[in-house]
């Protein structure tokens, strides 16, 4: 795998202890979709799958700005000029199913699950690669790096006794720094 000097942890692909494992697509064989897809795309935290991520959604960038106006008959109540200001939004928000002794905090490298958010003491490194199977080898498209990510918001689905038993957890992250350090596409 290209991922220039980084390697995740193998396998690549989620597996489990019954072994399920998914080929990849062949998007170089005739009539292969041209559409991007989630076939390969993989969370990873100090090179190790983060794993039963159902859910990754990075949110949308926005930027603050002031428009410019001017006192004249012409332009009188529209803005002639806009300033751009601070970015905003460095966000990304998760659903996980959780593992028993595999939750969420430990898989991030802390030792227990939080009693709350404050015993968080340190941020960690989120890195997000999506590959474009090729003849059943692993191609990286893309690998994006979150650095400085802190949790600003953690709460599992409401308990029901008519609900699927599944314990999930939903996330919000915050992020320093998003950047894309590996990507083959334009």
């Amino acid at each position: 795998m290209a991922t220039e000097g980084h390697n995740i942890e193998e396998p690549r692909w989620g597996t489990n202890a019954h072994n399920v494992t998914v080929i990849p697509l062949n998007f170089e064989a005739e009539g292969a979709p041209t559409t991007k897809t989630l076939h390969g795309l993989t969370i990873a935290v100090d090179s190790k799958v983060v794993g039963r991520i159902s859910s990754w959604n990075p949110l949308p960038y926005t930027r603050a700005g002031v428009h410019v106006y001017e006192l004249s008959y012409h332009t009188y109540g529209r803005p002639i000029d806009f300033v751009p200001g601070r970015a905003e939004g460095f966000t990304a928000s998760l659903v996980r199913t959780e593992v028993w002794n595999g939750e969420i905090e430990r898989v991030l490298g802390f030792g227990s699950v939080f009693d709350d958010l404050t015993d968080q003491d340190r941020p960690w490194v989120t890195d997000e690669y999506l590959f474009r199977g090729a003849n059943g080898n692993n191609v990286l498209y893309r690998w994006v790096q979150y650095t400085g990510c802190w949790f600003t918001g953690r709460n599992e689905d409401p308990y029901t006794s008519d609900g699927e038993a599944v314990i999930r957890v939903n996330a919000e992250v915050s992020y320093v720094s998003r950047r894309t350090l590996t990507s083959t596409g334009t």
